[in-house]
C-alpha cells in the first residue's frame, strides 16, 4: 500500500521537465519549473553564480495563509525568504536551503502585504484570497510540488541527494510529515507546532482546553465542541468545495485534518525531530509520540517539548491569576536546536 501511495504522489514530479526558467531575486535564485498543467517556482539561498558547490538539500515548509514567497524590508528595499527560519543562514555553508511559492500568490510582496493579511484573515481580501490559492490549497498538492522539486534538485550538479532534511512549521508539519513518508529520497524529518491528530481535531482541543482556563464554563465548551463536530459533518458532506467567504474552503480543512500523521511517523526509520510548546494546545498531542515508538521497538525520534511556548515559539510569562503577563520570542534557540540534532544524526 505505501509503495502504491509513493507511485500517485510521485506521478507529478515523474512528469516534471528537467528544464527551468532560472531567475535572481536579491541574494537568491529561484527556479521554476513544469507542474501539472501549470508551473511551481522555489527559491534557493544562493546569490547569482552561487549554485556551484554541491551541499545537501534542507527543504522548508512554510505555515498556512497565502503568504508571499518574498517580501521587501522597507528600510533597504530588499528581498528577505518571508518564513525561512534566520538561524538557516547560519548553515548555507553545509546546506542549500530551499522554501517552495504558495499557488495563486505574488512572489514577492511589501512587508506591508502581511500587515493587511493577518488584519483581514476572516474577510478575506479576494487579491489575497484568489481562486487559484483556493483550489490548490490542499495537503495532497503541497506534498506533489515537494516531490516535483525534490525530483528536479537532486538531479542537479549542486545537490547532495545524499542528505535530504525535510523540514515544516504548523501547516508544514502536515506536509513535511507526509512528504517524508511518501518521498524515499527524503532522510531526516523535522516538523513542528502541528497537532498530530490534524487541524479540525486540534481546534476541538483548544476549544475544550477553554473550560479549564476559565474562559468557557462546561457548558460552553461543550456547546462549542458540539459546534465544531457538526462543522466537520459538513465538511464531509463536501469535502472537495473548493469556495470560501472567509477561511479556509471545506477541501482545505478536510486534507489537513486527515489523522494519519501516527502511522506515517511510525512507518518511517529515518531520524525524527518533532518540536511543540506545551502552551500550544492544539499540539500537545505529540505528547504520545514516545509512547507509541517505544510500543513497537522504535528508537529514530528525538521529541522536544519547551514548556509555556506558544505556537510560534514565544515564551510566555503568567502571572498569580494564570494570565499572561509577557512574551519573549525563543524561536532562533529552537531552530539551533534541530541543527545541533542535525549535526548528531
Amino acid at each position: 500500500m505505501r509503495n502504491l501511495l509513493i507511485l500517485l504522489l510521485l506521478s507529478g514530479s515523474l512528469a516534471t521537465a528537467q528544464t527551468a526558467t532560472k531567475r535572481y531575486v536579491g541574494g537568491f535564485t529561484t527556479f521554476t519549473i513544469p507542474f501539472d498543467d501549470d508551473s511551481l517556482t522555489f527559491a534557493v539561498v544562493a546569490r547569482e553564480g552561487e549554485l556551484t558547490k554541491r551541499k545537501p538539500i534542507f527543504l522548508f515548509r512554510q505555515g498556512s495563509l497565502p503568504i508571499p514567497l518574498f517580501t521587501i524590508n522597507p528600510k533597504n528595499n530588499r528581498p528577505s525568504l518571508t518564513e525561512l527560519p534566520l538561524v538557516c543562514y547560519d548553515h548555507e555553508a553545509d546546506y542549500n536551503f530551499i522554501m517552495i511559492a504558495k499557488p495563486g500568490v505574488p512572489l514577492v510582496q511589501n512587508d506591508a502585504y502581511l500587515d493587511t493579511l493577518f488584519t483581514t484573515r476572516h474577510r478575506p481580501k479576494p487579491e489575497q484570497y484568489t481562486r487559484q490559492y483556493f483550489e490548490h490549497n490542499y495537503l495532497d498538492h503541497y506534498v506533489r510540488q515537494v516531490n516535483a522539486v525534490l525530483d528536479f534538485v537532486s538531479k542537479q550538479p549542486w545537490a547532495d541527494p545524499r542528505r535530504i532534511v525535510m523540514a515544516g512549521g504548523s501547516e508544514g508539519y502536515q506536509v513535511a510529515i507526509k512528504a517524508a513518508h511518501s518521498n524515499p529520497r527524503v532522510t531526516h524529518l523535522i516538523a513542528f507546532s502541528g497537532g498530530l491528530q490534524g487541524r479540525h481535531q486540534s481546534i476541538m482541543h483548544i476549544e475544550r482546553s477553554k473550560q479549564y482556563t476559565g474562559e468557557y464554563t462546561p457548558e460552553e465548551a461543550q456547546q462549542s465542541i458540539e459546534g465544531l463536530q457538526q462543522q466537520w459533518a459538513e465538511v464531509c458532506r463536501d469535502s472537495l468545495n473548493t469556495s470560501a467567504v472567509a477561511g479556509d474552503p471545506n477541501r482545505t480543512q478536510y486534507s489537513f485534518s486527515h489523522g494519519n500523521n501516527l502511522s506515517y511517523l511510525l512507518s518511517l526509520n529515518i531520524p525524527i525531530w518533532i518540536g511543540y510548546g506545551t502552551a500550544d494546545v492544539g499540539a500537545v498531542s505529540n505528547d504520545i509520540l514516545p509512547i507509541e515508538f517505544a510500543r513497537r521497538g522504535k528508537a529514530n525520534l528525538t521529541l522536544r517539548a519547551y514548556p509555556a511556548h506558544d505556537h510560534t515559539f514565544y515564551k510566555l510569562t503568567y502571572g498569580p491569576n494564570g494570565k499572561v503577563t509577557n512574551k519573549t520570542y525563543n524561536g532562533d534557540a529552537v531552530t539551533r536546536d534541530y541543527f545541533e540534532w542535525l549535526k548528531r544524526h
